[in-house]
């Protein structure tokens, strides 16, 4: 049944952002296809100006469509889980047998590949965009650039790497779990549950921008404290940095968990579909 729940999230994803995804590849190659009519020197300015201003309209429509679809991934991440748990639709899915915890699942694992794939529909614009030459020269730079760097940093570097991929995935789960917390919460409100969803998502917001403004200033005032780290990270700069990394995914993490076990525990208790 999990699996059928997948699928069926993985069908509506598809009909919604693939069409998004086609359009921003289009839209590079359109850009390509630009790049080849750029004027030699000494060209008339009409045919200068004509070439300048499609290519730059071509990129700059490019980089929204971008943002748009990487915007929208997330937004149809968020109304997938509001329509599928909290309205009418909401009766026939919690009538399935599946767990609370296997419908979360199944919407946060969609959540994540799909935008995995707009990250992947990005990357390959960006391959049409840079399709020859200049491709060549990115991908010379990257690996000349990844080699010093690993000479340099050794097995930290690589390990460094591979903390931040962890890092980027649980920050993706983070975000998403996050949203779900928040519409959990704002449907236990008799009315306006959309506006108590948003009024809970500024108020962890607003929890957040104080506790680390409190932490900075304390930081701040505290010489002796700072004095310390400094020294610190002078004498296990690489170590620091890895603390530092483990300590944000352990954070990410629990909250992840915790906004998961608080919408679990709604879904199995407190569902209210009026």
């Amino acid at each position: 049944m999990v699996r059928k729940l997948i699928r069926y999230d993985f069908q509506s994803y598809f009909r919604l952002l693939f069409p998004v995804q086609l359009i921003i590849l289009g839209i590079a190659l359109l850009n390509r296809i630009i790049q080849f009519f750029e004027p030699p020197t000494g060209a008339p300015d009409i045919a200068a100006s004509a070439y300048q201003a499609g290519f730059v309209a071509t990129l700059v429509l490019y980089i929204v469509s971008i943002i748009v679809c990487f915007v929208m991934t997330v937004i149809v991440g968020i109304i997938r889980f509001y329509q599928g748990m909290y309205t009418n639709e909401g009766y026939l899915m919690h009538t399935l047998p599946v767990t609370p915890t296997q419908h979360i699942f199944a919407k946060l694992l969609t959540s994540v590949i799909f935008f995995l794939g707009s990250a992947l529909a990005a990357f390959l614009s960006f391959m049409i965009i840079t399709a020859g030459q200049v491709n060549i020269e990115v991908f010379k730079a990257f690996f000349y650039f990844m080699n010093r760097y690993i000479q340099s940093s050794g097995f930290d570097g690589v390990l460094y790497i591979f903390e931040i991929l962890i890092l980027l995935c649980v920050s993706l789960f983070h975000i998403f779990i996050k949203f779900y917390f928040c519409l959990s919460v704002g449907q236990l409100a008799k009315r306006k549950k959309v506006l108590l969803a948003f009024g809970v998502f500024f108020g962890i917001y607003a929890a957040k921008q104080i506790i680390g403004t409190v932490l900075i200033v304390t930081m701040t005032l505290s010489r002796n404290l700072i004095s310390l780290i400094s020294n610190w990270l002078s004498a296990y700069g690489a170590l620091a940095m890895h603390i530092m990394i483990w300590i944000s995914i352990v954070i990410y993490s629990a909250a992840a968990l915790v906004y998961f076990f608080i919408t679990r525990y709604i879904m199995s208790k407190k569902l209210n579909l009026t």
